[in-house]
């Protein structure tokens, strides 16, 4: 006898994977990444002063390196054959919490980049959560039917259908990586304990250079002409 079937269509893939060199790379560069961020703007954040090339620091190579290996595995997930692909890393930064002080980070997407990735160089269990967003969920077919208003509660309890946030508790070592487009943000759930130090930033994936036939997929920029 048929009973019935859940199709799950269009889900979204965020991926966490692991940094090989994390602990030397800590090692290596905590104090100095500390000091990167703090240095004369230690209530400005990077991306307004100018501080997000933090790619083009030798230093930071062999993150970027271990950086490539997971976003191999990300397309991997995807289905898509990366052997085709480059990834340019446009934005790179660093962010830091410190106190309770510092404020977390509001909801918002990046539109210039087409992957975004946050990686934990030092967290402890009381640093902020990573949160993705929807805007709209395509499941709440009535208005207000996923409302959560104690006059109004239609909702028996939330899961992966009726959700409209999605939290991922930050692991030291790991990085993070999701579709620039998708709305994020950072949430404070209990007192700071400890500082939290990240790397996030932003990536352009385009075709090799040498596959410039293939109809969908950005060219590289070795055959762009800047005007």
């Amino acid at each position: 006898m048929w009973d019935h079937k859940i199709h799950e269509v269009f889900p979204l893939v965020i991926y966490q994977g692991t940094i090989d060199c994390h602990a030397q790379f800590k090692k290596d560069n905590l104090d100095s990444l500390r000091d990167y961020w703090f240095n004369g703007y230690e209530n400005e954040s990077p991306e307004y002063s100018g501080r997000i090339f933090l790619h083009h620091r030798e230093e930071c190579y062999p993150f970027f390196n271990d950086l490539k290996k997971n976003l191999d595995r990300y397309m991997q997930h995807l289905n898509v054959d990366y052997n085709l692909l480059s990834y340019h890393i446009i934005k790179a930064w660093v962010g830091c919490h410190k106190d309770n002080d510092t404020p977390s980070i509001v909801p918002h997407y990046h539109n210039e980049s087409n992957i975004s990735f946050v990686y934990y160089l030092k967290t402890d269990e009381t640093s902020d959560k990573f949160c993705v967003s929807q805007q709209t969920n395509r499941n709440e077919c009535v208005g207000g039917l996923f409302e959560t208003a104690d006059q109004r509660n239609t909702l028996l309890g939330f899961n992966k259908y009726n959700c409209n946030h999605y939290t991922i508790t930050p692991k030291e070592g790991t990085v993070v990586l999701f579709p620039s487009n998708v709305w994020h943000h950072t949430q404070q759930y209990e007192e700071r304990k400890g500082e939290r130090i990240v790397i996030p930033g932003d990536i352009r994936v385009t075709l090799k250079s040498d596959n410039p036939d293939y109809h969908q997929g950005s060219t590289h920029p070795s055959q762009w002409l800047e005007l």
